[in-house]
C-alpha cells in the first residue's frame, strides 16, 4: 500500500505547509515537461501527485491517518482474498485468528468497510464498486495572464493533455474542477474529479488587492510642484497619466480599467506617487532653493 509520507519524505507530525513544500519541490524536479521521454520521471511524478492527494489537505490527511481511504479498503480486501485462498486450500473456515483475534469474521469486517451485507449479501467482492480518486495538479500562470484570463495546456501523469481555461481575475490558490477526469473507478464506480490549483507568479512592481492592481511610481519634486503628464507601466503596456500640481508622496491616482477581471468589469490600477530627489543635488540648485526658502518656507507638520 502507498506510504505517502515516505514518498514525499515527510513525517506524520509535519505541518500541511511542510508537506506542500516537499511536494512542490519533488513535483518540479520530476515533472514530465522537464524530463521529456523519461518513463522513470513520469512514474515518479505520478507517485508524488498521488501521495499529495492522500495527505495534502487537512481532510485527506485525517482520512488517510484513520485508515478510511479507498486505498486502505483495497488493501484490506486484498488481504481478505489472500487469506480466503489460503483457507480454501487448507480446509479451514474463513476466519482470521492471528491478525484480528479468535472468532472474528472477515465477512463482517468487509461489510462494515464497504457497506451493505458483505460478501454474503452482495454475491462476492468481485462485484465491488469504488469511486475513483480525485487528483490535484498545480499550474503556474503569469501575473498578467491571471488578470486577463487565458488558456494553457498541461500534461497529466498518464500522458494525456488537459486544456485549462483560466478565468480572468482568478486569484492564486484557487482550484478549477474537471469532473470525471480523475482516477478511474472500480467496477461501476464513477471516475474521480481532477482539480487544477492556480499559482500566480508575482510581477515586480505590481500587487493585487481583489481586482485592483497597485503600483508605485517615482516623480521629481518639479513634477510634484508644477504637475506633469508621465508614462506609467500597466499590465497592458505603458499609458499616459496626468499628475496634478501640488501632489505629495503617498498621493494615489486611479487608472481606470487597468486592473484584473473580465473586460466588462475590470478593476482599476491604483498608482501611488513617490517624490524622489536627485542623488547628487547640484550646489547651485541647493543655493537657489535656500534663497527661495526665505520667502516660501512652510511647516509640513503643522497639522500633526
Amino acid at each position: 500500500m502507498t506510504d505517502p509520507y515516505k514518498i514525499l519524505g515527510v513525517a506524520k507530525t509535519d505541518t500541511l505547509d511542510d508537506i506542500k513544500k516537499a511536494y512542490r519541490k519533488l513535483a518540479k524536479n520530476h515533472h514530465p515537461d522537464l524530463n521529456p521521454g523519461s518513463k522513470e520521471a513520469e512514474k515518479k511524478f505520478k507517485d508524488i501527485s498521488h501521495a499529495y492527494d492522500l495527505i495534502g489537505t487537512k481532510e485527506a490527511k485525517e482520512k488517510f491517518d484513520q485508515g478510511e481511504t479507498d486505498e486502505h479498503k483495497q488493501h484490506h480486501y486484498d488481504q481478505y482474498r489472500k487469506h480466503q485462498q489460503q483457507d480454501g486450500s487448507s480446509g479451514r473456515n474463513h476466519r482470521y485468528s492471528s491478525n484480528f483475534g479468535e472468532g472474528f469474521d472477515a465477512d463482517d469486517l468487509f461489510a462494515n468497510l464497504f457497506g451493505g451485507g458483505g460478501r454474503r449479501a452482495r454475491g462476492g467482492f468481485d462485484s465491488m464498486n469504488l469511486s475513483g480518486k480525485d487528483e490535484l495538479y498545480q499550474m503556474e500562470v503569469d501575473f498578467a495572464e491571471a488578470a486577463h484570463g487565458g488558456e494553457k495546456v498541461i500534461t497529466l501523469p498518464n500522458g494525456k493533455k488537459l486544456s485549462v481555461k483560466i478565468p480572468a481575475g482568478i486569484e492564486s490558490g484557487k482550484k478549477l474542477k474537471f469532473k470525471g477526469l480523475g482516477g478511474a473507478g472500480v467496477g461501476s464506480g464513477t471516475a474521480g474529479d481532477a482539480y487544477v490549483q492556480i499559482n500566480v507568479k508575482p510581477l515586480a512592481g505590481f500587487t493585487r488587492v481583489e481586482n485592483d492592481i497597485h503600483s508605485e511610481v517615482p516623480i521629481s519634486f518639479f513634477e510634484a510642484i508644477n504637475g506633469a503628464e508621465i508614462q506609467v507601466p500597466t499590465i497592458d503596456g505603458s499609458v499616459m497619466l496626468k499628475i496634478p500640481a501640488g501632489v505629495s508622496t503617498g498621493s494615489k491616482l486611479r487608472v481606470k480599467n487597468k486592473g484584473a477581471g473580465p473586460e466588462n468589469s475590470r478593476g482599476n490600477q491604483i498608482v501611488t506617487l513617490k517624490i524622489v530627489l536627485p542623488r547628487d543635488l547640484p550646489e547651485d540648485l541647493k543655493a537657489a532653493l535656500t534663497a527661495l526658502e526665505k520667502d516660501y518656507a512652510y511647516n509640513p507638520r503643522a497639522n500633526i
